[in-house]
């Protein structure tokens, strides 16, 4: 019999709660994972990671919830933070470029516990989408000093040489660095200039020919560019020019998207189709064009890129180019484990984007230059 139920319940997200149950001289315990933290606050792991690191991208009242979790556990704080200063010679860190990417944040998801099934323990760290990632990760690296980092966004253009860490592996998780010289950098991406010309070519064989673009800054080689490259691609193999002021510049969030979206049709832009560079900002724009009356796909056709899981139940269903996030966290994980083991191998890892047929594309009954 129990003879005092709850004799020690301590809890940490990073190094397990232990419940103990005495039973005469033998002790029970229960490991509680980051895991089933989660699945009591009904969030997911990553979550759980940034409200302990005090990360953004985690609304207030989600905030508070977890936070209630941890205090029923009876969470001690002045421990966790203790763990967080020491240096992890046994951790691996993950930054991720932009705290409102919900594409970037299902593969840091998935990432944990393949990092974790390597032996290391995982540590999240967000920086803003127009920060410098390879300085953050040299900083980690001084402070922390983990065995191997993973970057989640960012660019590799005057950064070459900044990752520059022996005996540390770096992996660019959505980005191809494979132009970055140094033995301990790795990456895996989908072939964004490709993925995109798909894309455009997809909404051009339909009839549309005045085709916005939303999309992110055009000043750095990263994604969007590569992307971009892509739709010009696409026009200039049928033999039409871009019209360049149909580039709606705007940052990763639904807000952004929305505003961009609304201000160009505000000061009378028109379009058949939109081509957006994220699934976020496609479901913001196509918000903006709702609110401005018009319909998807009968006035205007929306395409997304990224995949998320928000793309499947938005009405109507979002068309769009698909990442395989899965498949990214997978080879992420494998080529951290490649890196640390110092073996000869693939360094970069390129993977196909997939068209998903939603319901928000519509054949162009216009013509090519009509206004909405």
């Amino acid at each position: 019999m129990i003879q005092s139920f709850l004799k020690t319940f301590s809890c940490s997200v990073f190094s397990a709660f232990i419940i103990d149950f005495p039973t005469g001289d033998t002790i029970m315990q229960k490991t509680i994972t980051i895991r089933d933290v989660a699945k009591r606050a009904g969030v997911g792991i990553s979550t759980v990671s940034r409200v302990v690191n005090g990360g953004a991208g985690v609304n207030e009242a989600t905030r508070e919830r977890v936070r209630a979790v941890i205090a029923e556990c009876g969470y001690a704080p002045n421990n966790n933070a203790r763990q967080l200063k020491q240096r992890h010679a046994d951790a691996a860190a993950v930054i991720v470029r932009g705290a409102g990417s919900m594409f970037l944040a299902s593969v840091l998801e998935l990432l944990q516990p393949r990092i974790e099934a390597l032996g290391l323990r995982f540590l999240a760290h967000y920086i803003d989408e127009h920060d410098d990632e390879a300085a953050a990760a040299r900083a980690i690296h001084a402070e922390k000093k983990v065995r191997g980092i993973v970057l989640l966004g960012g660019s590799v253009v005057g950064r070459e040489d900044k990752l520059d860490l022996p005996n540390v592996p770096c992996v660019y998780a959505t980005l191809d660095a494979r132009t970055v010289r140094a033995k301990n950098v790795f990456s895996v991406s989908v072939d964004d200039r490709a993925a995109a010309y798909a894309a455009t070519d997809y909404l051009l064989a339909r009839g549309h020919r005045n085709i916005a673009v939303l999309g992110g800054r055009l000043d750095a080689e990263n994604p969007i560019a590569l992307r971009f490259r892509g739709v010009l691609d696409a026009f200039s193999a049928r033999g039409l020019a871009f019209p360049r002021a149909n580039y709606l510049p705007a940052g990763f969030s639904f807000a952004a998207a929305h505003a961009a979206m609304d201000a160009a049709l505000s000061q009378g832009f028109g379009c058949t189709a939109v081509f957006a560079m994220s699934d976020i900002m496609a479901i913001g724009a196509a918000r903006a064009l709702a609110d401005h009356g018009r319909s998807i796909p009968g006035d205007v056709s929306i395409m997304g890129f990224d995949g998320i899981a928000l793309a499947h139940y938005m009405l109507p269903r979002l068309t769009t180019m698909c990442q395989n996030a899965e498949a990214i966290a997978r080879e992420s994980a494998a080529l951290l484990a490649l890196g640390l083991s110092d073996a000869p191998g693939v360094r970069h890892v390129t993977l196909d984007a997939e068209l998903i047929e939603g319901e928000s594309v519509a054949n162009s009954s216009r013509p090519a230059l009509d206004r909405i």
